[in-house]
Parts: structure tokens; C-alpha cells; sequence
């Protein structure tokens, strides 16, 4: 197959690891595809990988954007797109009345809405199938858009590589060690956006609790974003140390998530957070904010993670506290939280959903 994997996404987290994935995988099996983004820290990353990419010249919908898009069709002789984002499927939607392709909608609520429903639903009548990542977004897709329950549908959940992803604990030591971290002082971290939603302050205010309980603790918050001025400061008033390391690569966020004691994850909305499933694979403890779809990653029974009312800190941090002091019980939960991503969501099992899905529907073709 020739396919064309198109995102909008401003930034490494989220889609954009998503999207390396899903081209690694096709790639390794003899598919041809090409990655378009359109912003440039996105670009040098999957550069960076060695993945095919390409960058459009702007943001918006406008020709310019659109032959940029077109001549990628044309040059890969795409027979699929997979579009991202409201804004993916409107240039999907232009690009593909010159170049005949089929139109997938990876569908994504959380970038810019849709001008008006009108045009919405003019743009969204050329998309030949809709995959979710999980059943609460294609629940909450339906809520929204009730005839998209007439598309082809298909839900593929993220998969993640316990290879890449598995804990290692020299390399947690030599992060501790870098960062200046003691082994006696347990670390909690956080890997996300630092973006609103994500619960940065929410999990600050816990820890600030658990750390007047007398228990010494450094917060590790892994990511780069908007807020990360306003989140120091904040951070800066409580009485312990936090640590902002940007956005890290693959083999660094093995590293903090080896040196890590646990993981909170306080996100008031998520998809299907990979963060939370990297952190699993890693055989982290996660603490996590029951929203969105992170219950069908992170499971609901408390045995490979715990779940808390999202925006509670007092809740969060009863967890964090309880964690903390159990060594033996943070790592039965590691344990069991890394087996959950081997048997339910192996990366394997995501390219596989991928490639059929994608084959079903460019056999429709003609």
C-alpha cells in the first residue's frame, strides 16, 4: 500500500509518537508512506527517527497548503491518507478532488473545531472510514456527530514497545546521579504536555500535601509546552523540589521513568494517553485521573494502576501517600501493569490494526 499519514499536531506527544509508530511499523513491512506535518519541531523529530517526512508551508486550508499536499499525494501515488484532525480531513478533503485517494479520519477532538456543522458534514462525506483509538472516543465521537455511526468504523487502540520500553535500572540510577536526586528521596513523576488539562497543578497541590505528611519526595515533569513558565512558579512555592527536564527522547524517559518511584498521570481528558502506556510497559506504578479513555489503558480494578476522581488532589494524594510507603505493593502494580501491556496492547497488535484497516479500505477503491 501507499499511504500518506497526515497530522496537524503541534508537538512530539500524542500524535505525533502515535504517527512514528504507525510509519515505523508500515514501513517494516514493505508499505510506503510518508508522513506531512506542520510544524517544524514535529518534523525534525520524525526526521530525527529517519522516517519519511515532509513539512507543509502553513497551517491553514488555503492552495498553498493544498498543492503542498497535493504534490505528496502525487509523489508517494498515494492510494489513502489518514487525516488527524478537523483541519487534516478539510485539506484531505481539497487535496483528494485532484488526486484520487481514499480519506481515513484518525479521529481527534482535541485541536480546532469544525468553521460550522455545515461545512463539517461536506468535508467529513468524503472520509471512507473512521478508526478511534478507544471506545470512549468513538462513544463521544458518535454523541457529537451522530451520523458518523453511518461510517465504516474501526477501533484500534495504541500499542506500545516493551522492547524500547522496559525498565532499566542502571540507567535509573545515572538519571538520579545527572539530576542530583538521592536514593533515599522517592521521585514522582509526571510525562506530558505542558499544556492546560494536563493536571500539572492539581498533582503539584497533592504532592505539597504528602510532603508536609513528612515524607521527602522530588516531582520530575517530563515535557516541554506553553505553560511551563507558570508551572514553575508555581511549583516554586511549595516546599519541594521539582525538576522540569524538557521534552526527552526515547532512551531518557526510560531512564526518568526508571528512576521513578511512581507515576501520576493527572490529565482532566485523554484519548488514550501514551505516556500512561510507556510508563506501564516500563513497569511503573501510575496513578491516573479516571478521564476520557485512560480506564481501558490503565484498567479499572487497581491491580495494574489506580484510578482517582480527576481534579481531586486530596484524592491523589491519599494515593501517592499510600504508594509511597508500600514499596512491595507499587511493585506488584508495576508488575502486573507491564504484563496488561504485553498481552492487551503489544505494538504489534496497533501496526496490525493499522495495515487491515487501511487494506480494507483502499480495496474499496474504484
Amino acid at each position: 500500500m501507499k499511504i500518506v499519514l497526515l497530522t496537524s499536531a503541534n508537538g512530539w506527544r500524542g500524535s505525533g509518537v502515535s504517527y512514528a509508530k504507525i510509519a515505523r511499523g508500515l514501513l517494516d513491512r514493505g508499505h510506503a508512506v510518508r508522513i506531512v506535518t506542520a510544524v517544524s519541531r514535529l518534523t525534525d523529530r520524525l526526521a530525527g527517527l529517519r522516517l519519511p517526512v515532509t513539512q507543509l508551508p502553513g497551517r491553514d486550508t488555503g492552495p498553498r497548503e493544498v498543492w503542498a499536499l497535493l504534490r505528496v499525494l502525487r509523489d508517494v501515488g498515494a492510494q489513502a491518507i489518514l487525516a488527524d484532525t478537523h483541519r487534516d480531513v478539510r485539506l484531505s478533503a481539497y487535496a483528494t478532488l485532484l488526486h484520487r485517494a481514499r480519506i481515513i479520519y484518525r479521529y481527534n477532538p482535541n485541536y480546532r473545531r469544525p468553521r460550522s456543522p455545515l461545512m463539517d458534514r461536506v468535508y467529513l462525506s468524503r472520509v471512507a472510514a473512521c478508526f478511534y483509538q478507544s471506545r470512549y472516543i468513538r462513544s463521544e465521537a458518535f454523541a457529537q456527530t451522530p451520523w458518523l455511526r453511518h461510517l465504516t468504523s474501526r477501533r484500534i487502540p495504541n500499542g506500545y514497545d516493551t522492547a524500547a520500553f522496559a525498565r532499566d535500572p542502571a540507567a535509573g540510577l545515572a538519571f538520579r546521579a545527572r539530576h542530583g536526586i538521592v536514593p533515599e528521596t522517592a521521585i514522582v513523576l509526571t510525562s506530558a504536555k505542558l499544556t492546560g488539562g494536563k493536571g500539572h497543578d492539581i498533582a503539584i497541590e497533592a504532592l505539597d500535601r504528602v510532603r508536609r505528611e513528612g515524607l521527602d519526595l522530588v516531582y520530575v515533569v517530563c515535557g516541554d509546552g506553553a505553560l511551563e513558565q507558570e508551572l514553575r512558579a508555581f511549583a516554586a512555592e511549595r516546599p519541594f523540589r521539582t525538576v522540569f527536564t524538557g521534552l526527552l527522547d526515547t532512551r531518557e524517559m526510560v531512564a526518568a521513568l526508571s528512576a521513578a518511584d511512581i507515576v501520576v498521570h493527572p490529565s482532566l481528558r485523554e484519548i488514550f494517553p501514551n505516556a500512561v502506556g510507556e510508563a506501564m510497559s516500563c513497569g511503573c506504578a501510575v496513578i491516573a485521573a479516571d478521564a476520557g479513555g485512560t480506564a481501558e489503558l490503565l484498567g479499572t480494578d487497581g491491580s495494574t494502576g489506580v484510578l482517582v476522581p480527576p481534579g481531586e488532589p486530596d484524592a491523589l494524594a491519599d494515593v501517592v501517600q499510600l504508594l509511597l510507603l508500600d514499596r512491595s505493593l507499587r511493585e506488584e502494580i508495576g508488575t502486573a501493569a507491564r504484563r496488561r501491556i504485553e498481552e492487551e496492547f503489544p505494538l504489534g497488535r496497533m501496526i496490525d490494526g493499522y495495515e487491515s484497516g487501511l487494506a480494507r479500505v483502499v480495496g474499496r477503491r474504484g
